[in-house]
């Protein structure tokens, strides 16, 4: 029966997560996905032996016991010996001033070495810490349990009696932008260094909550990396008897009489299925998949008026050296802004890939700076090749050349190098405008109500980071566990996560 199948638009990690859930629960799927592998924004490549890891940073609920643990035991993630707990969120530097902050998890150490910095901040200080403390061991989840179609008043009571504790922070001074909100700081260090434990224009609360389950001892590292999550996903899929086609675009989404019934493909080929669930760009599929004809004005609102997520150059240098003695995240405060490469901000942060075997050859390394960019400036020189390839040249030597100052000389141990930009973000994912995450975390986004279907339109669903906010694995996996949820709902079953 048709209504039992179901075409997926994407192999990135919601595609994959639907797909999982769709198998345990009875349908069968066919991903269709335009890149040549599966992963999403969780892409990785090689370069000269060297593995380019351009996804995820680090993993949270790793933990059994932990309340999103069940994820991972349900999409076959759950590999403890994959999983290396953080015991350090990052090292801030500022060479100029030759100050250097160890981001623990000993949060009396954190205040310490804070206050000893800025002593005339004591009180904001320890108000922040306390708002870290509140949020250990919480369950941001409890808030994703359903899709909004299905969720009742009496679900979100018992969402908001699970979280009573931090409720206050979901709003008030909390709820501002984490730049706006250290405006009352004295110590531009301080300042600065708060503003980049994450992004700036993120709010408060999700700045206490990441360190939150940070200090609580539930992020970790990934050994094998982002690829090996993925490899671990896409062989769950498949071993539940789905299928996926790769390098395939789907041009558009076929409707009759206001119900999704299969894809058309860039070949010309159609497919047709009971259902379709996009876990691409939601911006393309709204607009060009459907055309535009299935969208109200909160729709059109989101997709002119909200920011994006920003977009990112990655710079990747295969070093000769092994850093054995450095933590895997270093932000550096660049002397100057860097004039290439489209910057936004001259605090730069610097990935170290000295947690696992697979990233480098033995005795070297893969050093990875990430750079918030913007798209317009990169898509435009885009389009003249030698224009395009210099700038990224130019970037690469001026980026090494701050690292310079944490790593004197290490420009002569660099045997590869690779700059990774937008546009090729865009490439690799088709997300408007190379955004990494969707839209960007603000407090409007993050309270707005985003369903999992469109106006008018039956047998069609959405996944994907369009539809939550700032990303992130586990809420992305958590909209392809919606998507099959109201598929459910849609054609009788009762929802399961056995198989």
């Amino acid at each position: 029966m048709k209504e039992k199948t179901a075409i997926i638009i994407g192999a990135g990690l919601a595609g994959l997560a639907t797909g999982i859930y769709a198998q345990i629960n009875g349908y069968k799927t066919h991903i269709f996905e335009h890149a040549p592998r599966p992963g999403g924004v969780a892409a990785t490549w090689k370069r000269h032996g060297y593995t380019i890891d351009g996804g995820i940073h680090f993993y949270m609920g790793f933990k059994p016991g932990q309340p999103m643990h069940a994820l991972y035991q349900e999409l076959g993630i759950d590999q403890p010996d994959q999983y290396q707990e953080m015991d350090i969120y990052g090292r801030f530097v500022d060479p100029i001033k030759n100050i250097r902050i160890d981001l623990t998890q000993d949060l009396n150490r954190l205040s310490s070495d804070l206050k000893a910095i800025a002593p005339d901040d004591s009180a904001f200080i320890d108000r922040f810490i306390i708002g870290i403390k509140a949020f250990k061991g919480g369950n941001f989840m409890a808030s994703m349990a359903k899709p909004p179609e299905l969720t009742r008043p009496w679900d979100i009571g018992k969402m908001l009696w699970s979280i009573r504790k931090i409720l206050r922070y979901y709003s008030g001074a909390y709820a501002q932008p984490i730049n706006r909100h250290t405006q009352t700081i004295k110590s531009q260090t301080l300042k600065e260094f708060i503003e980049h434990i994450f992004l700036p224009d993120v709010p408060v609360w999700f700045v206490l909550f990441t360190l939150g389950m940070f200090s609580s001892g539930n992020m970790a590292l990934r050994r094998d990396g982002s690829a090996g999550f993925v490899r671990a996903l896409e062989q769950r899929y498949l071993s539940l008897g789905g299928q996926v086609t790769y390098r395939t675009r789907v041009e558009k989404i076929i409707t009759r009489k206001d119900r999704a019934v299969g894809v058309e493909l860039k070949d010309g080929e159609k497919e047709l299925a009971g259902m379709v669930v996009s876990a691409g760009d939601g911006h393309a599929t709204v607009f060009d998949l459907l055309g535009g004809r299935y969208v109200d004005a909160n729709i059109k609102k989101r997709y002119q008026e909200w920011p994006l997520f920003p977009s990112v150059v990655l710079a990747s240098y295969g070093v000769t050296r092994t850093f054995d003695k450095d933590p895997w995240n270093i932000v550096l405060k660049s002397p100057t802004l860097i004039p290439t490469g489209f910057m936004m901000d001259n605090w730069m942060p610097v990935r170290i890939f000295n947690y696992g075997d697979g990233f480098s050859p033995p005795g070297k390394t893969v050093v990875q700076v990430m750079i918030s960019s913007q798209w317009d400036p990169w898509h435009t020189l885009r389009r003249n090749e030698d224009a395009y390839r210099k700038e990224k040249e130019a970037l690469s030597r001026q980026v090494l050349e701050s690292l310079g100052h944490i790593w004197p000389g290490l420009d002569k141990d660099v045997e590869m190098t690779d700059v990774a930009t937008p546009h090729t973000w865009w490439r690799y994912t088709l997300n408007r405008k190379g955004a990494f995450e969707g839209f960007a975390v603000t407090h409007t986004a993050i309270n707005t109500k985003i369903y999992r279907t469109l106006p008018g339109l039956d047998n069609f669903y959405l996944a994907g980071q369009w539809n939550t906010p700032g990303g992130g694995v586990l809420p992305t996996f958590m909209t392809g566990r919606h998507a099959v949820m109201l598929m459910c709902k849609h054609t009788g079953r009762k929802f399961t996560t056995v198989s």
